[in-house]
């Protein structure tokens, strides 16, 4: 590992390859953990190995082994932050834990290659990506109640493992500095640098008196999903994998950034999810006026990581920069708005939202 990327916050991209399972093995992991019968698919997957279950009955499962640097605490967390939710929250539409036969919701698992692992298995949620309709727009203010009622169902939940250190949660948004090297020297660079140098000095240090919690960390418009008979209905929200412990602003801020690069207006969808999550879960001052910065802060970590881990990955590529393109319009458009400009909406958006 280079001086450079010595960060241990790293250490998970540089030098864990997905787990070696194929579909053969994970049939067989269902018969013997869980006593199911089904169909293995292999879904694309950054980290882990997953796969969709189908059965003779039911809508099926997410079978998912951990990649192995992932700390089985990390997938613990996981797991509990399911089952609070299930608990607290059953209506809203995620994934549940589904046990083994022996009871237990996460299983051990020593891989081919001699590398130590975790199985668990998850319900389906059935659904289309948003991310295949080209809809997003439109569903901007049920994306806000959606990151809402989220984050209402997480907020008091508790594990030890909540404040672990990973690279999509843009608190570290310092900590990407290195990787800017992956892109080329040019105007979209020094945009990136720009912005990180502005997060380091005024945005980092008022991050400790925000309000946090544990948070969902990537509502993406792939892991949010839409009932195909009723396109305008958001049906779940899939991939827990990236919850952290972070201000509470930073998942409003995740779920608006895959909106600026909708509508001609990128500021327009934006208010929309702000006035929306305000009407569940109001923001305080404090948070609206992070807000602009928090919302390019994800900008730059979408196109900064996703570039990086390319040229590494290469085989994976197309998976990987799946929203690097609308991260870089989103940068072209609405992170180049003069920032009192966006703040003022945003006030204003937030503010419609407890009206």
């Amino acid at each position: 590992m280079s001086e450079a990327l010595s960060d241990p916050i790293f250490a998970v991209l540089l030098d864990s390859p997905p787990p070696p399972v194929d579909t053969a093995a994970a049939e067989a992991l269902l018969r013997e953990l869980w006593g199911i019968e089904g169909r293995a698919e292999s879904l694309a997957c950054e980290r882990d190995a997953n796969f969709r279950v189908t059965t003779d009955a039911g809508p099926g499962y997410v079978l998912k082994v951990a990649n192995p640097a992932e700390a089985r605490a990390t997938t613990a967390f996981q797991v509990e932050a399911l089952r609070w939710l299930e608990g607290r929250t059953p209506a809203l539409p995620v994934p549940r834990m589904v046990a083994t036969r022996t009871g237990d919701f996460l299983a051990p698992l020593t891989l081919d290659d001699g590398r130590n692992s975790t199985v668990r298995l998850l319900s389906w949620v059935p659904g289309t990506p948003v991310a295949r309709t080209g809809g997003a727009g439109r569903l901007a203010a049920q994306i806000g109640t959606l990151a809402a009622q989220l984050g209402a169902g997480l907020a008091g939940f508790r594990h030890p493992a909540s404040g672990h250190e990973i690279l999509w949660d843009i608190r570290h948004l310092p900590r990407l500095m290195p990787l800017l090297a992956s892109l080329p020297a040019g105007a979209l660079r020094d945009q990136l640098q720009a912005e990180i140098d502005h997060f380091a000095a005024a945005v980092a240090p008022r991050l400790p008196a925000l309000r946090w919690q544990v948070v969902h960390n990537d509502l993406n418009h792939h892991n949010i999903v839409i009932d195909p008979q009723a396109p305008e209905r958001i049906a779940g929200v899939l991939d827990f994998g990236d919850m952290v412990r972070t201000p509470r602003a930073v998942d409003v801020a995740v779920a608006a950034s895959y909106l600026t690069h909708l509508e001609d207006d990128p500021l327009a969808p934006v208010a929309r999810m702000v006035t929306a999550y305000a009407a569940v879960t109001p923001l305080d001052a404090a948070e609206v006026e992070l807000l602009r910065d928090l919302i390019v802060a994800r900008l730059v970590a979408s196109i900064t990581i996703t570039e990086w881990r390319a040229a590494r990955y290469p085989e994976n590529a197309e998976y990987i920069l799946r929203n690097n393109r609308g991260a870089r319009a989103g940068m072209a458009g609405f992170a180049a708005l003069p920032r009192e400009v966006v703040t003022a909406a945003l006030r204003t958006a937030a503010e419609e939202g407890v009206r």
